[in-house]
């Protein structure tokens, strides 16, 4: 190991973390183990700086930092030789890649930053972080970087008893609020198609629902978001009413309820022909079958629903 010993300042130019995601993954994740100073300061070595180095790098490819905090350095090495590297691929110029990489650096602290508000009842926090968010990447970035991989974050954390449903609660409603805000000085066209957003009879989680009508209103449609838990006949009446060119469902929690299949065989017959349903979130797999004998468009992700909006508004469904 190397006797030489680098302050913080140091370490974040070498891996592209901030002081500040470095102090909270040692903190919370135990990822280092820095030296004191005579006056207290941390300081770094050369292992220290490759195996955050490391951890940057499997975390911007997807990987969470809880799971991959665990692995040895040698472990992660090999992980990281793993993730595939589209900027090896199509080279840039050294601004544009440094251009490249703040998104990804910047999301991560955000993430982190957001999930200890929540895990703390910070609601003030939350809210300013998310606004801090919103003006370092824009709206669209905001979606698919942070506001995406945190409503993951919190679902899982609530699976496996890390965060509480007090927790996912106060996430939910101080994320639904600003998506509120930040959406409404958008402008939409008069002839944008409507898209009503809810959730099925009996599915109360409705973060990956408030996921889709922000990404939604992002490219440019007219949303109708009606919350969690509606029966069939409801959404249909809904959907009529509103003039409704789709349905987006959001299935997070449970994923073995008996009763669901029937609910989206009877919102299929209550809708007009013309209407299509777009159904996704973590629980959507689990009820597969239902969805594909409807023919709903299934969308694992924000891309995915972002793609199937264009396939809609172009009338190539």
């Amino acid at each position: 190991m190397s006797a030489v010993r680098h302050p913080i300042k140091v370490v974040a130019q070498r891996t592209g973390l901030s002081p500040h995601l470095i102090r909270i993954w040692e903190k919370r994740y135990a990822t280092i183990r820095p030296e004191r100073s005579e006056g207290n300061q941390r300081l770094y070595s050369d292992d220290d700086i490759e195996r955050l180095a490391l951890l940057k790098r499997v975390v911007d490819a997807g990987h969470s930092i809880r799971t991959v905090a665990v692995l040895g350095t040698a472990e992660l090495r090999a992980l990281a030789e793993s993730v595939s590297r589209p900027a090896l691929i199509f080279p840039a110029s050294a601004g544009a890649t440094r251009a490249l990489k703040s998104p990804a650096k910047d999301s991560a602290e955000f993430i982190e930053i957001a999930f200890l508000a929540v895990s703390e009842l910070d609601t003030a926090k939350l809210e300013r972080t998310l606004e801090e968010a919103s003006v370092a990447l824009g709206q669209v970035a905001l979606l698919n970087r942070v506001i995406a991989p945190l409503v993951h974050r919190i679902g899982e954390s609530w699976r496996t008893g890390e965060l509480k449903v007090a927790h996912e609660h106060l996430a939910t409603a101080v994320i639904r609020t600003f998506l509120g805000h930040t959406s409404r000085p958008m402008a939409v066209h008069p002839a944008a198609p409507t898209l009503l957003v809810t959730t099925p009879a009996g599915q109360l989680h409705e973060l990956g629902a408030v996921l889709v009508a922000a990404c939604a209103a992002a490219h440019g449609w007219r949303v109708i978001y009606l919350g969690p838990s509606l029966p069939a006949e409801e959404i249909a009446g809904a959907a009529k009413q509103g003039m409704v060119r789709a349905v987006a469902l959001s299935v997070v929690h449970p994923e073995d309820d008996p009763s669901l299949a029937g609910e989206v065989a009877r919102l299929r017959r209550l809708l007009p022909p013309e209407v299509a349903v777009l159904a996704g979130g973590r629980a959507c797999s689990a009820y597969r079958p239902a969805f594909e004998s409807i023919r709903a468009m299934l969308c694992e992700n924000l891309d995915d629903l972002a793609a199937a909006l264009e396939k809609l508004r172009s009338g190539k469904n």
